[in-house]
């Protein structure tokens, strides 16, 4: 049985398509599909797409025609907390839509979730922090938040007020939900590109290539834990 990895964009896929050894490729659902060894181990890999429906469809669509065992998402982030600096790994804990009503939407309506945050998955927190241990790199655990902006200055106070989070996405929240919903592990693993001091979208896009090169390593590591456990 496969592991599930999922990336946003093209530039946080391309540093894993460079490792997946045998690939194959198919376009499923309006994204490419590729099937591979990835850490001497076989994935589903695919790039969904920004935001959080496309990173809903695509995890749906491993785990209902791959069957994959877990998924992790893997990509880049804007630091929210200060401790959360440039090219640091964040590893999410706990997940949360940040432009939701969760008491309302998720809590309140069919299907009465039982939370409005989703938590990762204990096996692949283990792995991750094994993983972490060895990384020459910063690694820091902590929650994420999602909604379907970037976030710069303007915003940044208000989410920071209603859920203090590590880092912020535009993807990793819908992407544990429907996880949660479908009883498959979940963790995600972003690269930091822009925080409050290294503000603004220019910010990303210069440093969106280093961070996914920085997130697919963690991976990789992560996933060698994560099989090495079993």
């Amino acid at each position: 049985m496969a592991i599930g990895i999922v990336c946003a964009t093209k530039t946080e896929v391309t540093p894993f398509l460079e490792k997946l050894e045998g690939a194959t490729g198919v376009k499923r659902a309006a994204i490419d599909v590729y099937e591979g060894e990835f850490a001497g181990e076989p994935v589903v890999l695919t790039c969904c797409g920004v935001g959080k429906t496309n990173a809903a469809m695509a995890c749906q669509m491993l785990i209902d025609r791959y069957e994959v065992e877990g998924i992790v998402n893997a990509g880049t982030a804007g630091g929210m907390a200060p401790e959360a600096g440039l090219f640091d790994i964040v590893v999410g804990t706990t997940f949360a839509h940040h432009d939701v009503d969760a008491q309302m939407v998720l809590i309140e309506s069919y299907p009465y979730y039982p939370s409005g945050v989703f938590s990762a998955d204990g096996e692949l927190m283990e792995a991750a922090r094994a993983a972490a241990q060895r990384s020459e790199g910063i690694v820091r655990f902590g929650s994420m938040v999602s909604g379907e902006q970037f976030i710069d200055d303007a915003q940044r106070g208000d989410v920071i007020a209603r859920h203090d989070p590590l880092a912020v996405d535009m993807e990793s929240a819908a992407m544990a939900q429907a996880c949660f919903a479908n009883g498959v592990a979940f963790v995600s693993v972003r690269g930091i590109t822009d925080t409050a001091e290294h503000d603004g979208f220019g910010n990303y896009e210069i440093n969106s290539a280093k961070a996914s090169v920085l997130a697919c390593d963690f991976t990789e590591s992560l996933v060698k834990a994560f099989v090495n456990q079993g």
